[in-house]
């Protein structure tokens, strides 16, 4: 007998998130961790500081679910997506401290969106600051999905050298 797919609600998740149920976290975990890993590997190639990263990643969801409720997402996993794209930013240029607190010194990563070319520097400021996915940056652009794609692969190739120098 095959089993199908089991889909939960993301009211009841998130309302099992707030009570600090452990099986919703394991299930949250193990179901988007790999995902939201892969997210945080586009912007930081380092797999220890991408580790790191996810770790504050769940850390924030875990005790922090009610901010999905007020983000305006209408998916759970579009708001982690969100959260582990500015997580992923902040950590590779250095906002982030050791104890996960915000440090001030957004003024870096502004200056490396400002200085995209002007195109690239729309679908970076959509996708990673808004958290939109690709296909939804395509559509808002009239643009083909793998060209949003491309951009942003032109983006992080160029963050990557900016951080560097």
């Amino acid at each position: 007998m095959q089993q199908s797919a089991v889909h939960i609600d993301d009211y009841i998740l998130t309302e099992r998130l707030m009570a600090g149920d452990p099986v919703a976290r394991e299930l949250i975990y193990d179901h988007y961790g790999p995902a939201l890993y892969n997210i945080i590997l586009e912007v930081i190639a380092d797999n220890e500081k991408a580790e790191n990263a996810l770790t504050q990643v769940f850390v924030y969801i875990f005790n922090d679910a009610v901010a999905y409720r007020e983000s305006g997402d209408i998916t759970l996993f579009g708001w982690m997506r969100r959260v582990a794209r500015q997580m992923a930013l902040k950590v590779a240029v250095g906002e982030l401290g050791d104890n996960g607190t915000m440090m001030n010194s957004g003024s870096l990563l502004l200056r490396f969106t400002m200085g995209l070319p002007e195109g690239i520097q729309t679908v970076f400021r959509l996708c990673y600051y808004k958290g939109l996915s690709k296909e939804a940056v395509a559509r808002m652009l009239g643009l083909q999905p793998e060209e949003v794609a491309s951009q942003l692969r032109e983006a992080m190739i160029a963050f990557r050298k900016f951080l560097n120098n």
